[in-house]
């Protein structure tokens, strides 16, 4: 086995709490797995989403979370100083304390995926995406009975080949699994056995 796979198993099994661990077995890719959930706005795809990684995080993997957003944001704070740095041309500013570390990186145009898993995940387990629908790798799509809007993944005009699951409230005819919205529990095994993250409990 690998020694980057051996590491991140140690890593997991060595952990003083009494929570379920995973044992890693993943080795069909050589970077950080990506896992994408895509759905229409106010489908539910930010609940799942951190309910997921609540259930993953309790099976003992180290997550990553990207949210793709479509306009210009700012999550520095005008006139602290982190802030005026930025203004006065740096290009990148690290804000860092005892629990935590941020990174604010002035870049010309949104960075793909890759480049942010490459750079800046790399020492995750897995990587949970929202958005970045048209970004080709494995994708969960969330649908909301209450919208009426039919699936992005499967449609007359388009059928996505990287769809593996379906997250929906509304009984329909696929060719990928469907779960409901409150099955977690059967979501996260389902993500575990895909990646073939194979769960053990910690002795």
């Amino acid at each position: 086995m690998p020694t980057e796979h051996l590491s991140t198993r140690r890593r997991l099994t060595n952990r003083q709490d009494s929570s379920p661990s995973v044992d890693l077995k993943y080795n069909s890719m050589t970077t950080t797995p990506i896992l994408g959930f895509i759905g229409h706005s106010n489908s539910g795809k930010t609940t799942l989403l951190t309910r997921v990684i609540e259930c993953l995080t309790a099976s003992g993997l180290n997550l990553g979370a990207v949210k793709h957003h479509h306009r210009t944001f700012s999550i520095d704070h005008e006139g602290k100083d982190s802030q005026r740095f930025t203004v006065a041309g740096a290009r990148k500013t690290i804000i860092t304390g005892p629990q935590q570390t941020a990174l604010i990186e002035q870049t010309p145009a949104q960075l793909p995926l890759d480049k942010l898993a490459g750079s800046y995940l790399n020492d995750l387990d897995l990587i949970l995406v929202e958005g970045f629908k048209q970004t080709p790798m494995p994708k969960i799509e969330v649908q909301r009975r209450e919208l009426k809007l039919p699936l992005i993944s499967r449609s007359d005009c388009h059928c996505d080949p990287n769809l593996i699951a379906v997250v929906s409230d509304l009984e329909q005819d696929l060719d990928v699994p469907r779960f409901r919205p409150d099955e977690i529990a059967e979501i996260c095994g389902f993500i575990l056995n895909y990646f073939n993250f194979q769960p053990s409990r910690r002795k």
